[in-house]
């Protein structure tokens, strides 16, 4: 099965955001078939959140719509489709978008923000004693370890 398949009615995506099926589009990508054990298939809802979460993003910087097709090397209609979540978005469109728009696959993924979740963390500490930081510090030592 090729990566991205659209089955049913769910998308089908690549867990390994670098692999790709059309590596002339972005050159430092490697031409991948990827096995069914390697796909996770999102569902409608997922592929509508992450087609929102790229139309939010991009509005954020203050590109059209078109410009984002253009930089993608495809046409308005279907970058309306992927937006709206009609069409699922192939990883390698991902992995560009996230580059052009300056955000993380895992917030295109999963609406995740790395950096957010750090704030929420020091948010946790604000507040608090030497004593207790110092203990939430080795408890994060010793579950890293």
């Amino acid at each position: 099965m090729r990566e991205n398949a659209f089955v049913g009615k769910g998308c089908l995506i690549s867990t390994n955001p670098f692999l790709a099926d059309k590596p002339e589009r972005t050159g430092f990508m490697k031409k991948k078939v990827v096995e069914q054990k390697n796909v996770r298939q999102f569902t409608e809802e997922e592929c509508k959140a992450m087609g929102i979460r790229i139309r939010e993003a991009r509005e954020e910087v203050g590109m059209k719509q078109i410009d984002l097709a253009t930089f993608l090397a495809i046409g308005k209609n279907q970058m309306y489709r992927i937006e709206s979540g009609l069409t699922p978005c192939k990883t390698e469109y991902l992995f560009e978008i996230s580059q052009i728009l300056g955000v993380s696959l895992d917030y295109l993924y999963f609406g995740k923000n790395e950096c957010s979740e750090v704030g929420e963390i020091v948010e946790m500490c604000r507040g608090k004693g030497l004593k207790e930081i110092r203990k939430a510090s080795d408890i994060l030592r010793a579950f890293f370890a």
